[in-house]
């Protein structure tokens, strides 16, 4: 598995993982599980539809394959297919104004157009793109911050979390993206102990990077980290994939194939896909997507 591929199958899985608790309080997951959360179906019981994708692969797979099929970024074309997604899920409301960590599905996607493009065009390509769903100015530099971490690490420009924390630093002041976001990584490169965030502000941008971040940075595993974010609940699809996708780059990990073989496209999804694409008699399948995701936009 290249590193394009590793970086949608950690992305994927972090989604399908984070669906057990998704929408959850915390004292909801407490009261579901005593010990920690091992498989991407631990709490089927408590939640069908466990591994499942949800908004953040799907939305991030159909601008892929919408970049792949036309060869360029086509904001009307893509701008369409987010809203059929929605018409049909009712999971990807936009525009949106405020503080929402939505604006971030798309970054692996944008993080592998890098190279196609020198900077100045592909921070233009970023922002555009953004601002279909997502007005805000944090929303719009959070979504160059994310798409360029999994940039430096796919290029192995960064060799670790801490370094690709270092660089990200350097690039907010660098690039004048909002002040917030280098909190937020400098209380992750910190560790100390999070204040706990409110059901709401699980949502927003800044408790959604810090909390990837700071679990990135810690000595957990990829397996324990995943628990420790399921284990909030709240937005823990995007958060988990966020944090799964940076953490199998920076520790040069193959993605734990016991994961990655549960988790499966939602019908939304799988029924798009095979409206327009030759999968339309194959069985859909997250690895097969991450692969060819990764050929097409890195080629």
């Amino acid at each position: 598995m290249d590193r394009a591929e590793l970086l949608l199958m950690g992305w994927f899985v972090g989604d399908g993982f984070g669906s057990q608790t998704d929408g959850m309080e915390e004292s909801e997951v407490a009261s579901l599980i005593d010990g920690p959360i091992t498989e991407v179906y631990t709490l089927e019981e408590a939640q069908s539809l466990s591994g499942q994708s949800g908004p953040a692969s799907d939305i991030a797979i159909l601008c892929g394959l919408s970049i792949i099929a036309l060869e360029q970024v086509d904001n009307d074309h893509l701008a369409s297919k987010y809203r059929a997604y929605d018409k049909e899920s009712g999971a990807f409301p936009f525009p949106q104004k405020g503080d929402n960590a939505a604006c971030l599905t798309r970054a692996p996607i944008m993080a592998l157009l890098d190279a196609r493009f020198p900077y100045t065009k592909w921070e233009a390509v970023v922002k555009a793109e953004t601002r279909l769903t997502h007005t805000a100015p944090l929303a719009i530099d959070a979504a160059l911050l994310l798409s360029r971490a999994f940039a430096l690490l796919v290029n192995e420009e960064a060799e670790s979390a801490q370094e690709l924390c270092s660089l990200l630093i350097r690039e907010v002041g660098k690039r004048g993206w909002e002040a917030k976001l280098e909190v937020a990584l400098r209380t992750a490169v910190n560790q100390k102990t999070l204040n706990p965030y409110s059901f709401k502000e699980r949502y927003q941008i800044i408790p959604t990077i810090t909390l990837a971040f700071h679990t990135l940075l810690s000595p957990l595993t990829v397996e324990e980290g995943l628990d420790a974010i399921a284990r909030l609940g709240g937005n823990s699809r995007l958060t988990c994939a966020i944090y799964s996708a940076l953490k199998v780059l920076a520790d040069h990990e193959e993605v734990p194939e016991r994961y990655s073989s549960e988790i499966y496209p939602s019908p939304t999804i799988e029924a798009m896909i095979k409206s327009e694409t030759l999968f339309k008699r194959e069985t859909i399948k997250m690895e097969k997507l991450a692969e060819k995701l990764a050929k097409g936009l890195t080629v």
